[in-house]
């Protein structure tokens, strides 16, 4: 299979190579071999499985290459516009290549970010076999000159020590999953709790009840007292079959309920906190009293740190609904091309002793598309716990504030689509320390105002059912900010970087919505997606923004320079018609003059408040319109090609509410 003269038999109807395997024991010794020509793969893919994979599976070819093929096989046999017809010859005897790179080697992903590759998750004596991570393949001349490789994908995860075999919460992947907690809290400096876990006002308290089913009893706790217990992120999917409630909270109290008259997902959550010898579960629909605005104004407030504390949070990933268990996915694996498997002298010992090689297709782990992870409330649930263990479509892993997945081993799952950020950003700009411990921390962002940008951007794409909620649902991740960067936020505007934060758009509304007591200059005035893609651009400040004295904190003092836009309209000819370079509205209607930039139809006085210059040299400006009593209020964002006396026209106080 990897020489020229490799033979190939049947067995058991999978055919597969039973030769000595020279081409394996050069992967494992060097991280490279020469398979065989590419023009003799056709044939070969008929019996081989593994050259089958070759020729069939989908690699990603680089787009920068002059052939972007996706497959293999696509460079012998080009759909339309794939290849060149001259090169067809060249590349039939060109040789394909097959490599790996070795461990702590920085290599491409598949998102173009740099990553190195983490040492397995459990300690090395708790593995039987030998294992190698990852393969590519590439094709190229006698000589070595590349002709094609797929840069921005591994060829497949290539083990012979652990098949995913997710079926249940067994006693097994129980054991497991306590390992991988443990090893997290004893090894992971960055995951440590940094003072006692004080416990929420309500728990709900598990024992068994019998050998399928559990007492789960409400209890109040006394205040500052202080436990471990694990909290639950899901959806609700619908209004709750059982909530506490004024009418319900006497009888929850006093008599226990059996898990069994629980919804799935939260029988589901009770099973998993009793496996982890956790007596304690927090759930928000039977921990807060649904009715009681005061209660639930109260226990809002306190989310951060109800996650924050938890020793783990149980994250209910896939399933849409209460209702919906996730301990039992029915997910299908990439069986297109089945794994190849190899008998292979791995053994480094000199007793050649034969063993198994398994070559399977990656399965690129997305939990992007998973409900919980498009429901708002979800996205602080993610961010804040020091340890988040994940039910996913295949397997549990855990994320923690040291590492964005701990599985139990490696395996052919693909997790690299699966980060959660800006979570570790998070972590690492607050623990600098890490570096010297020499954990791998992504330190990209060194500012607030880049971080921000990320957070707001993940949040607002995410859905919330009660639009209302925006303000709350992040609240947790403003709370910590707030104390790991010494700064104040209010209504989503940092003090220390206000005029970055204020440089915002959105897709335009028919309406802008109408939430109580939010002001316009928020971001969170709007529903829909927020992009702070013009901070990127930004360079320094062309303004003063500061709070003024009422104690709701929705009216900002703008100092700048106010520009009235029918001026800006009407004087841009005499500069030119570059003036007016970009305008993002708000709300609609904006509508385009003949031959002039867009203009904002808005209600009463419209003027231009001059924030900050970019780093081009142009200037980012928010658009307002006058209110009565002299207040001002936002309808949208321009980017301004001022000439020089403009710029040098004095500066006034605006408020913005």
């Amino acid at each position: 299979m990897f020489n020229r003269n490799a033979s190939h038999v049947y067995h058991n109807a999978n055919i597969f190579h039973v030769s000595q395997c020279r081409g394996f024991e050069q992967l494992l010794s060097t991280g490279k071999f020469r398979h065989s020509p590419l023009g003799t793969f056709a044939d070969r893919a008929a019996y081989c499985r593994f050259c089958c994979y070759l020729w069939n599976e989908d690699l990603l070819g680089g787009s920068g290459q002059v052939y972007k093929i996706r497959r293999l096989g696509d460079l012998l046999q080009p759909g339309s516009g794939n290849a060149y017809s001259r090169k067809a010859e060249e590349l039939w005897r060109c040789c394909v290549v097959v490599s790996r790179p070795m461990m702590g080697q920085y290599i491409m992903g598949l998102s173009g970010a740099v990553f190195s590759l983490e040492p397995l998750t459990l300690a090395q004596e708790l593995v039987s076999e030998k294992a190698v991570d990852r393969l590519f393949v590439s094709v190229e001349t006698e000589k070595g000159q590349m002709k094609w490789q797929c840069f921005t994908s591994p060829l497949a995860k290539y083990t012979n020590y652990r098949h995913v075999t997710w079926d249940g919460l067994t006693d097994e992947w129980a054991a497991d999953i306590k390992g991988i907690l443990k090893l997290c809290l004893t090894s992971h400096p960055q995951c440590q709790q940094s003072g006692p876990r004080v416990l929420p006002s309500r728990l709900l308290r598990i024992s068994k009840a019998g050998v399928s089913s559990y007492h789960v009893q409400l209890i109040t706790t006394p205040e500052g007292h202080t436990g471990d217990y694990a909290a639950l992120s899901y959806c609700w999917g619908g209004p709750q079959p059982l909530q506490l409630t004024k009418n319900t909270v006497e009888n929850l109290l006093q008599q226990p309920i059996d898990s069994r008259a629980l919804p799935q997902g939260l029988n589901d959550a009770v099973e998993v906190a009793y496996s982890l010898e956790l007596e304690y579960l927090w759930v928000d629909a039977l921990c807060i009293i649904q009715d009681d605005q005061e209660d639930k104004k109260k226990e809002i407030r306190r989310m951060g740190a109800i996650y924050q504390n938890a020793f783990v949070t149980i994250a209910a990933a896939t399933s849409s609904s209460v209702h919906n268990s996730f301990l039992h996915n029915r997910s299908v694996l990439n069986t297109k091309y089945p794994g190849c498997t190899v008998p292979v002298t791995l053994d480094s010992d000199g007793s050649h002793a034969p063993s198994n090689m398994t070559v399977m297709p990656v399965h690129a782990h997305r939990s992007d598309i998973f409900p919980l992870n498009k429901r708002g409330w979800a996205f602080q649930e993610a961010l804040l716990p020091p340890r988040l263990l994940v039910f996913g479509d295949l397997e549990p892993f855990v994320r923690c504030r040291t590492k964005n997945v701990i599985r139990k081993s490696r395996s052919y799952i693909q997790y690299e689509m699966s980060a959660i950020h800006p979570r570790r950003i998070i972590d690492s700009v607050a623990n600098s320390q890490a570096h010297e411990q020499g954990l791998f921390v992504d330190t990209k962002a060194a500012n607030l105002d880049f971080l921000w940008r990320e957070i707001v951007e993940q949040y607002t794409i995410r859905e919330l059912s009660i639009p209302e909620d925006r303000p709350f649902a992040i609240s947790g991740v403003i709370d910590l900010l707030s104390e790991m960067f010494n700064d104040e936020c209010h209504f989503g505007v940092w003090k220390s970087c206000a005029v970055v934060c204020l440089l915002w758009k959105t897709d335009p509304l028919e309406n802008r919505t109408v939430l109580p007591d939010i002001p316009t200059w928020s971001w969170m005035s709007v529903i829909g997606p927020v992009d702070l893609e013009t901070t990127v651009y930004f360079d320094k400040p062309e303004s003063l923004v500061e709070w003024d004295t009422d104690t709701s904190h929705t009216r900002l003092v703008v100092t700048c320079c106010v520009l009235e836009a029918e001026g800006v309209y009407d004087l841009a000819h005499e500069f030119g018609p570059g003036v007016l370079i970009e305008a993002w509205p708000d709300v609609f209607p904006s509508s385009s003059a003949s031959g002039r930039k867009p203009r904002f139809e808005a209600v009463g006085k419209c003027a231009f408040l001059v924030l900050g210059r970019a780093t081009h040299g142009r200037y980012f400006a928010i658009v307002v319109t006058e209110e009565a009593g002299g207040t001002y209020r936002r309808c949208g964002l321009v980017e301004l090609n001022l000439p020089e006396s403009w710029r040098t026209r004095p500066k006034r106080q605006v408020v913005l509410v």
